[in-house]
């Protein structure tokens, strides 16, 4: 005999099929195959089909092809009476929409306490997902922020003390020189000795000093340059032969192959050959006595190229990306085995980009020597005056863009 249902079980059991159905998280029910039995108004909204069209199907139609592993376990672990509490997951709406989620799924048990099926009540949280995203990545911004500053607080530490041990070293030969030269109690073989070191350090003092003046006027945007149409061979031969000494005296071989009819540029002829001339100090720097620096200018199509290849020590390949930065030093202090304050190669680059040209480095390694390649446009033909005015007006387009910031310093530098 079937036990006869009273009304207040009846309007108990629609009371709560009406709270299911207007419930604002998914509601589903299952057979422990994934069979769907129960899909309520939340579940229709979230995942965009209707009762009629997901009851009878597999639950799997709301799982994403590479997720249906995940719910052979969760069937699984439903079997053995288990409860997933608040598990994140992805499931797919019918539109493709990859939709976060949080599900609890319970197992249901038959009057004698069989597992005959399971309810799963999930949510979506992609919201939620997206604000902790944002959030996170947020943090990150900030803390990589925090780093940038550290890390240019411990640059500018670096770069003062390597500036006060570049201007103090000078100084002190120079002071003591004096000091002895004053004493009258050197010889004139000595005097002269004396003369030699105090002018050696006067002008490593100017270089250094003129070097933070460039720097200076590249940052506040004051730097200019003063555009004519010159011929780039001779400019480049007038760099080799004030360098000519300084290689001769540390026993560098200065070789140079320059085409006479490489062409002419449109460019400031005082700021080129510092360009050259930095890119040939610091060649002959760092190449050891009976070493080679080679210098080679030549007419690539529309481009004049100036190559200066050394033997030298090389450049670390961790440190070759960053090796055109502002006070790029790997060294700091008195125990650097070279000096300078990672200047020179900063103001070349910018230098040959307000030339319009460009300016790379290569290197096979420590002990390989180093290729520095600058290339500078070759000037129109026909060099009127209206093609200098637009000369001009391009440098001062140029003179616009913001002077690079220093990058992270790892490694050691050579330059």
């Amino acid at each position: 005999m079937t036990p006869e249902i009273l009304p207040h079980e009846i309007q108990a059991a629609a009371l709560l099929a009406a709270i299911v159905d207007s419930a604002d998280d998914v509601i589903i029910s299952k057979t422990l195959e994934g069979i769907i039995t129960y899909w309520n108004k939340a579940a229709e909204r979230i995942f965009g089909y209707t009762a009629e069209e997901a009851v009878g199907r597999n639950i799997k139609l709301i799982i994403p092809t590479d997720l249906h592993p995940e719910e052979d376990e969760i069937l699984a672990r439903l079997r053995r009476g288990e409860k997933i509490d608040h598990f994140q997951t992805i499931r797919q709406a019918k539109d493709g929409r990859r939709i976060d989620i949080s599900l609890t799924v319970s197992p249901i048990r038959d009057a004698a306490g069989n597992v005959i099926g399971a309810s799963k009540v999930a949510r979506d949280i992609s919201l939620q997902k997206r604000i902790e995203g944002e959030r996170e990545e947020a943090l990150a911004r900030a803390e990589a922020a925090y780093r940038q500053v550290q890390e240019a607080d411990r640059a500018k530490d670096e770069f003062l003390a390597t500036l006060s041990h570049e201007l103090r070293s000078p100084l002190t030969a120079i002071v003591s020189w004096a000091t002895l030269l004053v004493s009258g109690k050197l010889r004139d073989e000595q005097a002269q000795r004396a003369y030699a070191a105090i002018l050696r350090g006067a002008e490593m003092q100017t270089q250094l000093v003129n070097d933070l003046l460039d720097v200076s006027r590249i940052i506040t945007g004051k730097l200019r340059l003063n555009l004519e149409a010159l011929d780039l061979p001779n400019a480049v031969q007038s760099a080799v032969d004030a360098i000519q000494p300084t290689a001769e005296a540390k026993g560098v071989r200065l070789q140079v192959t320059v085409d006479p009819s490489a062409g002419t540029v449109i460019g400031d002829p005082d700021r080129l050959q510092q360009i050259f001339w930095n890119l040939l100090s610091n060649a002959i720097k760092f190449t050891p006595k009976n070493g080679r620096v080679q210098v080679l200018v030549e007419r690539i199509d529309s481009h004049i190229e100036i190559t200066v290849a050394d033997s030298g020590i090389g450049i670390q390949p961790e440190v070759l990306p960053h090796i055109f930065d502002r006070f790029r030093q790997g060294e700091s202090g008195p125990s650097r085995s070279y000096g300078g304050l990672g200047l020179g190669l900063a103001i070349v680059r910018y230098l040959v980009e307000q030339h319009g040209g460009t300016v790379r480095a290569h290197s096979r390694g420590e002990g390989q020597g180093s290729t520095f390649t600058v290339r500078l446009p070759v000037a129109p033909i026909k060099r009127s005056v209206e093609a200098k005015d637009q000369a001009f007006a391009r440098s001062d387009s140029l003179f616009e863009s913001t002077w690079p910031q220093p990058e992270a310093i790892t490694g050691t530098a050579r330059r």
